[in-house]
């Protein structure tokens, strides 16, 4: 079994998202209840003046990473933790 290989990650042309940044905003999809769009992200965001731009970097990263998915309600986070899951005996599930 062939593991599926990322796409590499896009040039940017300006600054990219802080390391703290795409990490609220990993904090704020992992506790949200259902999708969420890119303006409700930012408000619930702890720093309060964060460009537009920034998190949708950050949205972009997680979804080229697998561990979150956009659709037409907003973003929602789909990385399943379980260690069970991430174990070899996964296959046998």
């Amino acid at each position: 079994m062939a593991i599926a290989m990322l796409p590499m990650p896009p040039e940017l042309e300006s600054r990219g998202p802080t390391l703290s940044t795409m990490h609220a905003i990993e904090r704020i999809l992992r506790a949200a209840d259902g999708p969420l769009s890119i303006n409700e992200i930012k408000r619930r965001m702890p720093a309060k003046v964060v460009r537009h731009e920034a998190v949708r970097l950050a949205v972009d990263e997680f979804k080229r990473l697998g561990f979150a998915v956009e659709g037409s309600k907003g973003v929602v986070w789909v990385l399943n933790p379980s260690p069970r899951l991430w174990s070899k005996k996964w296959r046998e599930l």
